[in-house]
């Protein structure tokens, strides 16, 4: 048992050092590619339509690449251990934001994107995380969960404080937007150090077969063997819709600020974390909490329609002040939801491919989230206020699915 509690000390350090490196582009790319005369990789006589596209394919670049990546990763931590695959993911990360930092460092456009689809190809360090803490069969499957989104979650705050106030020249003069590339370098680096020296590799349950390269490839293959056990499928298919809503609020909630207020990278990164601190709340202490008071069905239905409800309130109310506290208010609605799921997706599935159904999981979600960015780039031309109104219509789409998740459950019981 004390050495389960070690390994889970690890892991949530090598999720939250992560996530502070992955997040800090967060505040970053609005301003960047909607705000003339700053610091831009576009030219200042190029029109808004424009910018607003190439901001949904910049957004769209690291999910999609997660997309395919994740599932691969997760299945291979299955195949050839935890460890091993995560050290490799850190590997092809710490490359991938060198590069990003040495693009806009140099105005590069296109590298950038590029650079941004690489190192979402290998960012499977969540995945990996979530399967290692499936693996220890001593510990709470919720509560373990609940840190190691928590922990993604502090990491998400200080993550974009860092990054806006690291590019914000109006705090620190000498710095420019490729600074954070540059930290959330040295804090990849960090972590691959961290997981090579401190983390042990666990004993692998074997699996029925290896699964080739070209094969794990074939995602709509794999999806298709997951989706095979009906009650997984359902609760795939709920977390996918009920993500698309949340990561249509991540991704444009900072537009919405900015064509708003014309907020800068610092107010954003402020804004971001109010959300971020009720999210670590709610998986590190809420959602552990309710789940004794409530069962999965009912805390999953509940945290989902309160969210839907305050991303529509978003809108009824436009004032700062009532946007600031309803940020803070869905991330605990958030985190209950989220971790509801997650743990009834893990409790569904065989421990011999965790990491797998992990990865696909969240691949899911890398792909709603690459789907987001490209179409929104087109919805925000007619109004930034149009995707916050999307996001709460699909989230009560997402209730409904569940709904029939657990009729379909009461039936096979």
């Amino acid at each position: 048992m004390k050495n389960e509690h070690t390994s889970l000390f690890i892991i949530l350090l090598i999720v939250f050092i992560g996530f502070i490196g992955s997040s800090m582009s967060y505040p970053l790319f609005p301003p960047l590619f909607l705000h003339p005369g700053q610091e831009t990789l576009l030219p200042t006589a190029w029109h808004a339509d424009t910018r607003n596209i190439l901001l949904g394919i910049a957004l769209a670049a690291y999910p999609l690449g997660q997309f395919i990546g994740l599932p691969i990763l997760g299945s291979y931590s299955d195949q050839y251990g935890r460890k091993k695959i995560l050290i490799i993911s850190l590997v092809g990360s710490f490359i991938g934001y060198g590069l990003s930092a040495i693009s806009l460092q140099q105005h590069w456009l296109w590298p950038l994107l590029i650079s941004r689809f690489l190192t979402g190809l290998m960012e499977g360090n969540l995945a990996i995380a979530r399967a290692m803490a499936a693996d220890l069969t001593g510990m709470s499957k919720h509560k373990n969960f609940g840190h190691i989104n928590a922990a993604a979650s502090i990491g998400y705050l200080l993550g974009p404080l860092l990054g806006g106030f690291l590019s914000d020249k109006q705090f620190i003069p000498w710095v420019s937007f490729a600074t954070p590339f540059f930290v959330a370098t040295l804090f990849t680096l960090v972590t691959l150090i961290l997981a090579a020296l401190k983390l042990k590799e666990r004993e692998r349950q074997a699996r029925i077969q290896s699964v080739p390269l070209l094969q794990q490839f074939n995602l709509i293959q794999r999806f298709r063997l997951l989706f095979k056990n009906p009650l997984l499928k359902y609760l795939l298919v709920t977390s996918s819709v009920f993500t698309f809503a949340i990561d249509i609020f991540y991704e444009f909630g900072p537009v919405y600020l900015t064509g708003t207020w014309l907020m800068t990278p610092a107010w954003l990164a402020i804004y971001n974390a109010a959300l971020c601190l009720t999210l670590a709340i709610g998986h590190g202490w809420l959602s552990p909490y309710l789940s004794v008071v409530f069962s999965h069905q009912k805390g999953t239905i509940l945290s989902i329609i309160v969210t839907a409800i305050v991303f529509l309130f978003m809108i009824v109310w436009p004032s700062k002040l009532i946007v600031f506290l309803l940020f803070a208010v869905s991330g605990l609605s958030i985190a209950v939801g989220t971790n509801n799921i997650t743990v009834q997706i893990s409790n569904n599935a065989k421990q011999a491919i965790q990491g797998e159904v992990m990865g696909a999981q969240l691949s899911l979600r890398m792909l709603g989230d690459a789907t987001i960015c490209l179409i929104g780039g087109f919805i925000i031309i007619s109004s930034v206020a149009a995707p916050m109104v999307i996001s709460s219509v699909i989230a009560f789409i997402a209730v409904l699915i569940y709904i029939r998740k657990c009729r379909l459950a009461y039936f096979i019981s």
